[in-house]
């Protein structure tokens, strides 16, 4: 973990954020003499200690990662004086953050660039490819947030209430059932984020050997935000602008964000490939080994494609 741990720094974002980035070159000897970038985006909740695993992945594939503590979470900057608290007041931040990182941090290159991205960072990267905010040469998105899983009455329900307390000035207050992050009720049967327990257990640990990027859930401010950038994303979409290529990996156990809304947006895009990972629920990099094969197996033929 010290390794790990060094590998990790501060910068200030142009607001004055302080954000979290971390910066792992190739594995020793993997390079296969070329020049092959990986800027890596974690879903809500996220940290870059729980991306370790993967990283290595990554470094053992010859590529360099970037990666960085969305604000709010992590070991950056918090939004609110209850560091538990999932908020945001608007997508425009992630999205400003995520530019500030991709050109000024991690900064150009002479090799290729891959942006990969799970849930909520995968929205926020396809929505910042699509806006030209950033211009990656290739794009994965894991389980991407293009729309939450809520239809009918529900939906207008939870859509009013949250504009609702928003405007009223309670969009600080936790979405209603959710709460601080508590070990006590941690439990892995019946997790909607993945079936092998062991890669569970190693996430809650490594919260537990730094409480400080523990969170909770979100806030109404937040669910407010997302709901208005499900929007944007949508219409961006259906302009039919030019993208990367991208490949979207599909967990098609997932129950967190909405399957149906990735085969759409597979369909809308103009370079664009669906995996469907069968058996995988919302985080399919932390799924059993087995299933995890199917994601990288689709990262392979990807980026070994010219």
């Amino acid at each position: 973990m010290d390794s790990f741990k060094n590998a990790t720094r501060i910068e200030t974002a142009p607001d004055g954020a302080r954000l979290r980035i971390g910066h792992w070159p190739p594995a020793a000897g993997e390079n296969h003499g070329t020049n092959r970038r990986l800027v890596l985006c974690h879903g809500r909740t996220e940290f870059l200690e729980k991306y370790a695993e993967t990283i290595r992945d990554l470094t053992a594939r010859g590529f360099e990662v970037w990666s960085m503590d969305w604000r709010g979470q992590g070991a950056s900057a918090r939004a609110l004086e209850n560091p538990h608290k999932g908020h945001i007041d608007g997508f425009e931040a992630y999205l400003d953050d995520l530019s500030w990182f991709f050109d000024d941090i991690a900064g150009p290159t002479t090799g290729e660039t891959v942006l990969m991205a799970h849930s909520m960072g995968g929205h926020i990267a396809l929505r910042a490819v699509l806006e030209g905010r950033v211009r990656p040469d290739r794009l994965i998105l894991s389980a991407p947030m293009i729309d939450l899983p809520v239809r009918g009455i529900g939906r207008f329900a939870i859509l009013g209430l949250s504009r609702t307390m928003a405007s009223v000035g309670f969009g600080d207050r936790y979405v209603i059932g959710q709460g601080d992050y508590d070990p006590a009720r941690v439990k892995f049967d019946g997790n909607p984020l993945t079936g092998d327990q062991q890669r569970f257990d190693a996430i809650h640990a490594a919260i537990a050997a730094n409480p400080a990027v523990a969170m909770g859930g979100p806030t109404y401010g937040w669910l407010n935000a997302a709901f208005d950038s499900i929007r944007t994303l949508s219409r961006l979409a259906q302009e039919s602008p030019q993208t990367c290529p991208v490949l979207i990996c599909t967990a098609m156990a997932d129950t967190v964000v909405s399957v149906t809304a990735q085969t759409e947006m597979t369909a809308l895009l103009t370079d664009c490939d669906q995996v469907r990972i069968e058996g995988a629920r919302h985080e399919a990099l932390f799924e059993t080994d087995a299933i995890r094969q199917q994601f990288w197996q689709a990262f392979d033929r990807f980026t070994s494609t010219g």
